[in-house]
């Protein structure tokens, strides 16, 4: 009976270990195809009517056209609001007012998304620095090192009146405490705008 048992168990053994390794083979066979292997399986199945899906590579440029947005130690820079075209061209350097703190980006800087905070957007071309202050937004840094700047609100920092900013900035954080959640919230942004535009006239 033992025997006859221990026999049992291991045929059983075996025609699991045949459907391991047949398994393995089937996910060997399923392993993930690239974007060639992806279209060539699409035009067999996928009716004449239905477009072939875009990838994420379909919206980035060439190689060649990657390597040539830098030149050098320059780099494309396009600052924009929803009003307008505060600057564009090529630059050596741009600071950036991130939620985390300040940070710079150079030519040929790793690719990131960044949120920014109400602060001063730096842009360098060799001695020369053009300040401007911007209220929040979103910094874009793409792998052919083309940074797009896209501000809320954004002026150049010396067309600001510095005793305006500091009675605007008095007025926001007495009106804190008053009125209902709407306009404690509107007081609250007004406050952290103005401070940090006060902080940077008073800096510069």
């Amino acid at each position: 009976m033992l025997a006859r048992f221990a026999s049992g168990l291991l045929r059983q053994g075996a025609q699991a270990a045949r459907g391991i390794a047949s398994s393995a083979a089937a996910l060997e066979e399923a392993a993930p195809a690239g974007v060639k292997e992806f279209t060539e399986a699409w035009v067999r199945v996928a009716p004449s009517t239905m477009n072939l899906p875009e990838f994420p590579s379909s919206f980035l440029p060439a190689e060649g056209a990657r390597d040539a947005a830098a030149d050098g130690d320059l780099f494309p820079v396009n600052f924009y609001t929803p009003n307008g075209v505060i600057a564009e061209g090529k630059i050596e350097q741009v600071v950036l007012p991130g939620v985390e703190g300040y940070f710079g980006v150079k030519a040929n800087h790793v690719p990131i998304i960044a949120q920014l905070k109400p602060g001063l957007v730096e842009l360098h071309e060799g001695n020369d620095v053009k300040k401007f202050f911007v209220s929040g937004g979103f910094a874009f840094v793409h792998p052919n090192s083309v940074t797009d700047i896209c501000a809320v609100e954004a002026a150049p920092l010396d067309q600001f009146d510095g005793a305006a900013v500091k009675a605007a900035l008095q007025h926001a954080q007495q009106g804190g405490g008053s009125g209902d959640d709407f306009d404690a919230a509107v007081n609250r942004a007004a406050t952290e705008v103005f401070s940090a535009l006060d902080a940077a006239l008073d800096a510069k």
